[in-house]
């Protein structure tokens, strides 16, 4: 079970794993997967959560939590499917490495009382009290589900890299944004569809400086990404006085294009001369005009995008939560120091 900060909808995928716990060898099959689009009133619960007070705030924790649960009920009994265990990452509200705290939306104990097999979530929380970023997981879940794959790139709230060694990290803002000047330029649209309000603006080459200067690109990995300093650092940027929002959109597009592009060619094998492979998931994979310009960069360095099918696009994400979640009932390190920079690596996860 999977909730993004672009606010799309709770992603829920009922996957079966094949694997061998004495070689650490793992296959998967998606059987069934869909993606409940939030309501009006929830994305407007969930957007406005970070600015809730203490009471608030733990009231909201449950009642999504009982959301959470119902839904995935629901599913359940829908499908006539008979999992062996659920796992949810929850709806991140903060992500305050520097503050050594994270949370995420959905109590445990009440989404539980809805099913009839164990339920983890919280997978985030140990590698932060350990030093670490508490981001990316999911490159975590990729080193065993995708090994055969170069890079893998996800392009969700906030695009992501994770590589064949098993390191990666956030790379820059991606959907959040797009998603949120969308909205901006016409109420009630939730994503700019194939990027056409992006292809007709012009880049802003003093915007885009300013996007390309930001501290974070500086920082040396270990490092991640919350809606915190998203709020504080590049919304700001995005003056609808000053530009129209075609322009903001296309010079977005321009940055975002460029960092991904950036950071690919900076984790290419040295050793490998031949083309590197890299699948790209998320809902940023759909957005056309931003593919189109990524693709160009990156064939400069001799870097292509592998075709991959709609599913594993979709729903990749909750497809590796749901393998944390297993190695989390199998006692196994689910959460790897090399991506996080926590001291060690951790089974993770709170078992309800």
């Amino acid at each position: 079970v999977m909730s993004g900060t672009s606010l799309d909808g709770l992603d829920l995928c009922y996957t079966q794993f094949t694997g061998d716990v004495s070689t650490d060898v793992w296959s998967f099959r998606i059987e069934k997967a869909i993606t409940i689009p939030y309501t009006d009133t929830w994305k407007g619960r969930l957007s406005g959560s970070v600015n809730l007070n203490g009471a608030d705030l733990i009231q909201l924790h449950v009642e999504y939590g009982h959301f959470v649960g119902q839904t995935v009920r629901d599913f359940i009994k829908e499908g006539n499917l008979k999992p062996d265990f659920v796992a949810s990452h929850g709806h991140t509200v903060f992500h305050q490495v520097d503050k050594g705290f994270t949370f995420q939306l959905g109590e445990g104990e009440t989404t539980s009382i809805y099913l009839t097999c164990p339920f983890i979530t919280n997978f985030r929380s140990k590698d932060l009290a350990l030093g670490g970023q508490g981001a990316p997981l999911v490159p975590s879940g990729e080193r065993f589900l995708f090994s055969q794959t170069d890079i893998c790139l996800n392009l969700g709230g906030i695009a992501n890299i994770g590589l064949k060694n098993g390191k990666g990290y956030d790379i820059c803002p991606c959907n959040i944004v797009f998603n949120r000047l969308a909205g901006l330029h016409t109420a009630f649209m939730d994503y700019d569809e194939d990027g056409k309000l992006a292809s007709r603006g012009k880049i802003k080459p003093d915007l885009l400086d300013q996007l390309n200067d930001l501290d974070y690109y500086k920082l040396k990995c270990p490092k991640s990404l919350g809606i915190e300093w998203i709020s504080a650092k590049v919304f700001p940027l995005l003056d609808a006085k000053q530009y129209t929002y075609e322009d903001m959109m296309r010079t977005l597009a321009e940055h975002v294009a460029q960092k991904i592009a950036q950071a690919c060619v900076d984790s290419k094998p040295s050793t490998k001369d031949d083309e590197v492979s890299v699948m790209i998931t998320g809902g940023g994979a759909f957005n056309k005009f931003l593919i189109k310009i990524l693709s160009e960069k990156l064939e400069e360095h001799k870097i292509s995008i592998k075709e991959t099918d709609e599913e594993t696009i979709n729903f990749k994400e909750a497809l590796v939560f749901a393998f944390l979640g297993l190695r989390s009932l199998l006692g196994r390190e689910n959460v790897c120091s090399d991506v996080t920079g926590s001291t060690t690596d951790t089974v993770s996860g709170s078992i309800h």
